[in-house]
């Protein structure tokens, strides 16, 4: 059947050369009261009357109008569609990913005509799996998975969750299908479609606390590498995501590493989660599994590197969740020496060491994710900022440490991050316009480089995500300030770095600094927004006006200048 599908796609392409006047069609499907529309189940697509004029409508872009007197086109699209409809869910993935191929290696070479007929078919298809969802649990998750990723350029969002739903639905019914790979399978492509579910993310944090309840049973059988990956892919998932350009194979090997970003060889290319699911990992219930993971981990044996290596980043993934895994980092220590020790009598001795130095660098990460750094702390530490997989997290410690030198963000990471939030930041914006009339004496300047004389500290700029601003009535010609730092839920729960930028700003200047819980301004209703919002211009009037009471020095402020290239 599917041969018969591949051998019809060519004359459905080429319809334009017997009907150049129907080229371009866009077609789709009215799902309104029509009573010639009679659906039949899922094997189908729809079915039509034939004298239906609603239900399904084929217009052309340059001749809508004649396109009725030519119904051998109507019929072709009407045959096409019905091969389609007779397709099992295996066959609907194969021929899904090679219109995907076509797409991905012939982007540039493609014609408008061609483009718009193969997203046509694509069409077809999702139209065809949001009818009956069920038929996605007859074949394996993975390639459900990766037909939904095949079509998913006329998959709306709303769509892509409906899918992954149905899939994650019979991934719940069938623990068979439940290891690692299809997890890591799954994640990775909902990662490269911007998906992002709470439940997923528990149902993995549940399926860990299983393996441990089974080890205790057999304490024997050691789980920290299965431990350890099943880490690393959730925090992929959930904080930045390497792997996302690669070939699928190098994905998904990525995937099943912790994310960090690689400073020798600049390869490993990171892409952000913009959705902020770091609530999950304060549970009393996900503590307590992260502390049946500590309890696992150092009762096993560390008798060589890749051991050693599995300890240090299981530790550097537990901090990304906002763990501070003591226990374990105690055992690392112990077990590091002793393998130095051992290194120092054999003859490769200088390539050993060099291994060793380098999961250091995990461990110093995840000193820094968990309590903050400060200017005087060691160079190692410092260091390990930059391979940190977030550049949030890294333009905090880069303006804690005092290295911000102007207002331009050449970094074009830290850019897009910006970028991201002050369009959220607009939306806040808003909301503080509409309280106008009660704090109408307030100014409002969205990223700012504010730069003052600090006696012994020199000219050091500082920056804002938003710079309150207020009229002093006590010193003529002067303002007084307030900085506010907006932030995630993520920044509370990994509370390194934004605790290191604000311990650096309340100790070298004396402007108030708030924050702004972005996360709980999000996830509130309509009136909870505005009600927040009221609530915190209280708190800055307030501030503003205890600042009135103190000599400032002088102030410059200047916007952010954001760089892409």
């Amino acid at each position: 059947m599917i041969s018969k599908v591949i051998t019809r796609i060519p004359n459905y392409l080429k319809r334009n050369m017997f009907y150049p006047h129907c080229y371009s069609l866009t077609v789709f499907t009215e799902r309104g009261c029509s009573s010639s529309y009679k659906p039949k189940g899922s094997r189908h697509y729809h079915s039509f009357d034939s004298n239906s004029e609603s239900g399904f409508a084929i217009i052309s872009k340059h001749y809508s109008k004649s396109i009725a007197t030519h119904p051998a086109a109507v019929g072709d699209l009407l045959n096409f569609i019905s091969h389609i409809n007779e397709l099992s869910c295996d066959q609907l993935a194969q021929l899904a990913h090679i219109l995907s191929n076509i797409i991905h290696n012939r982007m540039s070479k493609l014609g408008d005509e061609l483009l718009t007929e193969i997203k046509l078919i694509q069409l077809a298809i999702s139209t065809h799996l949001l009818s009956g969802t069920g038929m996605l649990s007859s074949v394996d998750p993975t390639v459900a998975v990766r037909l939904v990723y095949d079509i998913h350029w006329v998959l709306t969002k709303s769509q892509k969750i409906t899918l992954f739903n149905a899939i994650y639905h019979d991934l719940i019914l069938n623990r068979s299908h439940w290891n690692l790979y299809t997890v890591t399978f799954i994640l990775l492509h909902m990662c490269k479609l911007g998906v992002y579910k709470p439940s997923i993310i528990k149902s993995c944090l549940k399926n860990i606390s299983r393996k441990l309840r089974i080890s205790k049973y057999h304490p024997g059988v050691n789980q920290s590498h299965w431990v350890n990956s099943m880490l690393a892919v959730l925090a992929n998932y959930t904080v930045a995501s390497a792997g996302i350009n690669q070939s699928i194979e190098e994905a998904l090997q990525s995937f099943i590493e912790p994310p960090y970003i690689n400073l020798s060889e600049n390869q490993r290319k990171l892409h952000p989660n913009f959705s902020d699911v770091h609530k999950i990992f304060t549970s009393d219930w996900v503590v307590k599994l992260f502390d049946d993971i500590s309890q696992h981990v150092t009762s096993q044996q560390i008798v060589d590197f890749n051991s050693l290596k599995c300890l240090a980043q299981i530790i550097y993934s537990l901090s990304l969740f906002g763990y501070k895994a003591d226990s374990i980092i105690e055992q690392y220590n112990e077990a590091e020496k002793r393998l130095r020790d051992n290194v120092l009598t054999i003859s490769t001795m200088s390539t050993e060491l060099a291994d060793l130095t380098e999961l250091s660098r995990f461990i110093n990460m995840a000193k820094s994710l968990v309590s903050p750094l400060s200017r005087n702390s060691s160079e190692n530490e410092k260091l390990s900022v930059l391979s940190f997989p977030r550049s949030d997290w890294r333009f905090y410690y880069h303006c804690g440490f005092g290295l911000l030198e102007s207002n331009v963000i050449s970094d074009p990471l830290i850019s897009a991050n910006l970028l991201h939030k002050s369009r959220c930041l607009d939306q806040l914006y808003r909301l503080l316009f509409e309280n106008k009339r009660e704090f109408n004496i307030i100014r409002m300047h969205r990223l700012q480089c504010i730069q003052c004389s600090n006696g012994d500290n020199g000219n050091i700029p500082y920056f804002a995500d938003i710079l309150f601003q207020k009229i002093s009535t006590r010193h003529t010609g002067k303002y007084n300030y307030v900085i506010c730092i907006v932030h995630e839920q993520r920044d509370l729960v990994v509370k390194g770095p934004l605790l290191s930028l604000l311990n650096f700003y309340r100790e070298t200047q004396r402007l108030p600094v708030v924050t702004f819980n972005l996360s709980v301004w999000q996830m509130s209703s309509k009136q909870g927004k505005k009600l927040i919002v009221q609530k915190f211009l209280q708190e800055i009037s307030k501030r503003l006006d205890e600042v009135d009471h103190f000599p400032l020095p002088e102030i410059h402020t200047t916007d952010i200048i954001l760089q892409f290239d």
